[in-house]
């Protein structure tokens, strides 16, 4: 039966949603405008219900329509950071990021200071999740999946061993709670 429901059902039966959620208040049309780019529909569909979160105490999730149009006109600046350290160490540090062509454009971070996102290759459906691990020893790792399957199988404890991501991880409970 779990396999008939979506990925945004079989994540909500595993982490329901804050029960009073946080959204943004801004037409998803007029932030894609914003930002000059159309952002894939499962996002869109999971802001619409958990709106900007926290799983676990560890991993957030931000809803762009809290971003003013001065925010978005700033977005390309996110991953700055990221770019410094590729421009010198470009071996190290690989990946484009948006709005360079298929680019990483963040959706998530860690406490720990990771970093998700999807690169931006083809139409916003078709671009795999992407994770930024902060200490960079592993510089990506490429999901082929949307950013809700990523999340069940982060939330399932599929995906990570109990050492990483696995429900309780840093003993939290892993619950949804808005921010």
């Amino acid at each position: 039966m779990a396999q008939d429901l979506s990925p945004l059902d079989r994540l909500t039966a595993l982490v329901p949603p804050p029960a009073t959620p946080v959204f943004g208040t801004r037409d998803w049309d007029e932030v894609f405008a914003d930002l000059g780019l159309r952002l894939p529909a499962d996002y869109v569909a999971f802001l619409e219900r958990y709106g900007s979160c926290d799983f676990a105490r560890w991993l957030s999730i931000k809803d762009d329509r809290t971003l003013t149009r001065e925010q978005c006109v700033l977005a390309p600046e996110w991953m700055e950071h990221y770019r410094d350290l590729r421009e010198d160490y470009p071996e190290d540090f690989p990946l484009a990021m948006w709005p360079e062509p298929g680019g990483f454009f963040l959706w998530g971070s860690t406490i720990a200071g990771d970093y998700l996102g999807w690169m931006t290759v083809g139409t916003p459906e078709e671009w795999p999740v992407a994770l930024i691990i902060h200490n960079y020893e592993e510089q990506e790792h490429l999901f082929r999946e949307t950013m809700t399957e990523w999340l069940v199988g982060w939330a399932s404890g599929a995906r990570f061993d109990s050492s990483g991501f696995a429900p309780g991880a840093e003993g939290h409970p892993l619950v949804c709670e808005p921010w």
